[in-house]
C-alpha cells in the first residue's frame, strides 16, 4: 500500500474532482464508503465499524465503544473511536440516507472490510476518475474544507469531525478562505471570461 506524502489538506479535492470520483460510485458498497468518509466525514476506522445500531434519528451516533473482534481489534476484543472527542454525533445528508438505509438493511454488520480494501477501493475509484493520487483521510479533508466553504466555523468544524483543538477547524476555515478569494480576485483580473 502506497503512503501519503504530505499533509491531508495538500490533496483536498475540488468540487468538480469530488464530482467526478461519485460518479465512479457505480456499487452501493463504493458510495457508501465514498460517503462516509466525504460527505459525512468519518474516519476509516469509524466507516469499518458502522454498524446499524450507530443510526438513530437520521444521525450517525458514534459510540465510546464497540464490541468488535475484526483483525483489528481482536486483540482487545473491542473498537473504541481515535479520542474521546470522536464520539460525537454526525449529521447525514439527505441523498446519503437511503442508500446508507439500504446498505445496513442488509448488511447490519457495516463494511467488514480493512484499512487496506478501503485505501485501495479509493485507489481504484480515484483512476477511474482520472484523478491524481488520493488516499481516505484526504476525502475527509475535503469534507472538511468544503463545510468551512459552505460557512461552518471552526469549532462547528470541529464538533463535526470529533477534533479537540479549534486550531484544527480553524485552518480548514483559512484554506476555503484562500480558495475562495484567490477565485474571485482571479475574476476581477482577467474577468469572468478567462476565469
Amino acid at each position: 500500500m502506497a503512503r501519503k506524502t504530505g499533509k491531508s489538506e495538500e490533496y483536498v479535492l475540488s468540487e468538480i474532482e469530488l464530482q467526478r470520483l461519485w460518479n465512479e460510485c457505480k456499487a452501493l458498497d463504493s458510495q457508501i464508503v465514498v460517503g462516509l468518509l466525504v460527505f459525512c466525514g468519518l474516519r476509516v476506522s469509524e466507516a469499518i465499524h458502522l454498524r446499524l445500531e450507530w443510526i438513530r434519528d437520521e444521525e450517525i451516533h458514534i459510540p465510546s465503544q464497540q464490541k468488535c473482534n475484526c483483525a483489528a481489534c481482536a486483540k482487545r476484543g473491542y473498537w473504541t473511536p481515535k479520542t474521546s472527542h470522536s464520539v460525537r454525533l454526525v449529521p447525514v445528508p439527505g441523498f446519503m440516507k437511503p442508500l446508507l438505509w439500504e446498505y445496513l438493511k442488509t448488511h447490519p454488520e457495516g463494511l467488514q472490510l480493512s484499512r487496506q480494501a478501503i485505501w485501495y477501493r479509493i485507489q481504484h475509484l480515484a483512476t477511474r476518475a482520472k484523478l491524481p493520487h488520493i488516499f481516505p483521510h484526504a476525502l475527509r479533508a475535503t469534507y472538511a474544507t468544503l463545510l468551512a466553504s459552505k460557512g461552518l466555523t471552526g469549532p462547528e468544524i470541529c464538533a463535526v469531525l470529533g477534533w479537540a483543538r479549534i486550531t484544527m477547524g480553524e485552518h480548514y476555515v483559512r484554506i476555503a478562505e484562500a480558495r475562495g478569494g484567490a477565485r474571485e480576485k482571479i475574476k476581477q483580473i482577467w474577468g469572468t471570461k478567462y476565469a
